[in-house]
């Protein structure tokens, strides 16, 4: 049935991408490739053997969990040569990456280099918009920082930072800033790309001795929209060669937004030079969506899928799946899949029973910004301050208590938990993991907190605000 299969495919494509990533997503999942299930195999139809061998080479295990969260079942993978797909190639070759050799095969070339990896995603989806948005607590002021120096072409602040966790939004910020940016000012070159794709562009232009053209191409936009700006970070040569861009950009008021992983004065091995000038504009923190705002989510993905989810449901997708918005997404997705797949009503039954296997490993898990919210809420500290450098006891010891949490209930590793908390050494990690465990039995020692008298009440007090 066209339908179902169509179905399915949205659901495999979103969960594959939420998996690989956007930038990857549109280079080697674009319109040249088709994603279904056939049976219990998940059946990859590719326009040629290069583009066989690259995903089953570097996406194979992707693939096949994305399948099996969409599908709840366990399933093999297929590829199908589709040689009628091969004039459409030129959506989907994938160009300016020092990591990527080219097909032999011609693509017509896009008006800009630069906007080449973008320009790709767009084939595996439409762009989207700020007014698909939905606004809440968390996103509020980013939005409105957006819609700003979209109306004032950056003369009010530039650049515009936004940063946050994984899967809060940051990335559609981006893409409906270009969009509108465009469509205030037809013609306009927006120049829009991830931080990976101008330090492989830089590096491929240094190698071929073409770094006028490089430069002129970014130096020469209207506008430029990075995301993943932290990629940048310990890449010297590539960081001087952006400053440059950046300097230049500035200096003829264009308006520049950036997008990170955190505030751009706590990412590790990012030069000072730039830190200080992504905090000269305006910088807004993006937050998971509260309870009222997932429910407004889902509601609003459904809806634009043309699908009426009864309010229990959505209850308890919102209720369940608390932390980003792309989680959200998947959810919804995996719901409409199961229920084109099985035949059955979209009701609370299904949604238990598909939703089972994602809640379980979902919603149980903390992650390292849950970590750093509560110990911040109980200390009334900014998670700046947690991240900084200083050592007053007001700070360090509410950090080492953060790193003990993180070692104790997400499972990350030393060097992730250094990195989180302000790019320190896993040597860091584990001086602080054996100073809280001493504290704890030392039951004499007072808390850092009036109203807990002992640092194992803080720790209590900081695990139940986790769930945990």
């Amino acid at each position: 049935m066209p339908e179902a299969a169509a179905a399915i495919e949205t659901a495999l494509r979103a969960a594959v991408a939420a998996k690989v990533g956007d930038a990857r997503f549109g280079l080697w999942f674009g319109e040249g490739v088709r994603l279904g299930l056939d049976g219990d195999s998940l059946t990859v139809g590719v326009p040629n053997t290069y583009f066989r061998d690259r995903i089953r080479g570097h996406f194979a295990h992707n693939l096949v969990e994305a399948a099996e969260a969409v599908a709840g079942r366990p399933l093999s993978l297929n590829f199908r040569v589709d040689a009628e797909a091969e004039p459409q190639l030129g959506n989907v070759i994938p160009s300016g990456r020092g990591d990527e050799t080219r097909p032999s095969v011609p693509a017509p070339a896009p008006p800009t280099p630069v906007d080449r990896p973008r320009a790709q995603a767009a084939t595996a989806r439409p762009s989207r918009r700020l007014d698909d948005l939905v606004v809440g607590p968390g996103n509020r002021l980013a939005i409105a920082a957006a819609l700003e120096l979209v109306r004032s072409q950056g003369t009010s602040f530039s650049p515009l930072v936004i940063h946050g966790g994984v899967g809060l939004g940051k990335t559609h910020l981006l893409e409906g800033i270009a969009a509108a940016l465009r469509a205030q000012r037809p013609g306009m070159k927006v120049v829009h790309m991830t931080a990976e794709a101008f330090t492989n562009g830089f590096l491929d232009a240094m190698r071929s001795n073409t770094l006028n053209a490089f430069r002129s191409r970014y130096r020469g936009a209207d506008a430029l929209i990075v995301d993943d700006i932290h990629f940048l970070a310990s890449k010297r040569a590539t960081m001087e060669e952006f400053l440059h861009t950046f300097n230049a950009l500035v200096a003829e008021g264009v308006p520049i937004v950036l997008a990170c992983d955190q505030h751009p004065r706590s990412i590790p091995k990012l030069s000072d030079e730039l830190a200080t000038r992504f905090v000269g504009g305006m910088v807004v923190r993006l937050e998971a969506p509260d309870p009222a705002t997932r429910r407004l989510i889902v509601r609003s993905k459904a809806a634009s899928r043309g699908v009426d989810i009864p309010e229990g449901v959505v209850a308890y997708v919102a209720d369940h799946l608390r932390g980003n918005v792309r989680e959200l997404e998947g959810a919804l997705h995996s719901l409409i899949a199961h229920a084109v797949l099985t035949g059955r009503r979209l009701d609370m039954s299904l949604a238990k029973s598909a939703l089972r296997d994602t809640i379980r490993h979902t919603a149980q898990a903390v992650a390292l910004r849950d970590v750093e919210r509560v110990v911040c809420q109980l200390f009334r500290l900014d998670p700046e301050a947690l991240k900084a450098e200083g050592r007053a006891h007001a700070v360090s010891h509410p950090r080492m208590m953060a790193m003990y949490l993180a070692r104790k209930h997400t499972g990350a590793a030393f060097s992730e938990i250094g990195r989180f908390f302000g790019g320190r050494s896993h040597s860091t990690v584990i001086s602080a993991e054996k100073k809280v465990a001493a504290w704890l039995k030392d039951e004499q020692r007072n808390g850092l907190l009036a109203g807990f008298e002992t640092v194992g009440e803080i720790l209590a007090a900081l695990e139940r605000s986790l769930g945990a």
